[in-house]
């Protein structure tokens, strides 16, 4: 759409400070990565704060909910106001994780991609690959502390490990 907008991606330090403080004016949009502005708050003019504050938009979920935790807290802190939206694929990573429940909503979302109900739906499989995700995340680091310690038992003999 062409539409003016600035990129705050934590690549451009000397510029970032400046992208911050432009991005709680009205009608400035502001993306950002992962990486980008965190702990940082954003102040708001008071024209922005009339026109119901910061607005976040994820365009994916994240493996680990705590991310989408803390994007979505970008908006509304501190009193201000806000808002978010998620606006999201069964194409996406996060739900590939969920395979046969993606087939399933797929079907029920191609019935009524609008309503009450294929919302909450797409909520609660987004939750699902979310959860799965940090399951098997923990798994892993259980699975390599373990596989460390073995090492360190294996490797007493030498001495004492650095």
């Amino acid at each position: 759409a062409k539409l003016p907008h600035q990129v705050l991606n934590a690549k451009q330090h000397a510029r970032e400070a400046e992208v911050v403080a432009q991005a709680g004016r009205p009608k400035m949009i502001t993306i950002a990565t992962n990486m980008a502005g965190r702990g940082t708050d954003i102040a708001l003019s008071e024209a922005a704060r009339q026109a119901g504050g910061l607005h976040v938009i994820l365009t994916e979920h994240h493996e680990n909910a705590r991310v989408d935790r803390q994007l979505i807290g970008r908006a509304a802190r501190q009193g201000d106001p806000g808002s978010w939206e998620a606006v999201v694929s069964l194409d996406d990573e996060l739900m590939r994780a969920v395979k046969w429940q993606r087939r399933l909503a797929g079907k029920l979302l191609a019935a009524a991609p609008r309503s009450g109900w294929s919302q909450g739906l797409a909520r609660v499989l987004m939750r699902w690959g979310q959860w799965r995700m940090e399951r098997e995340h923990a798994k892993a680091r259980a699975n390599l502390l373990d596989s460390d310690l073995q090492t360190r038992k294996t490797l007493a003999f030498s001495g004492q490990m650095e």
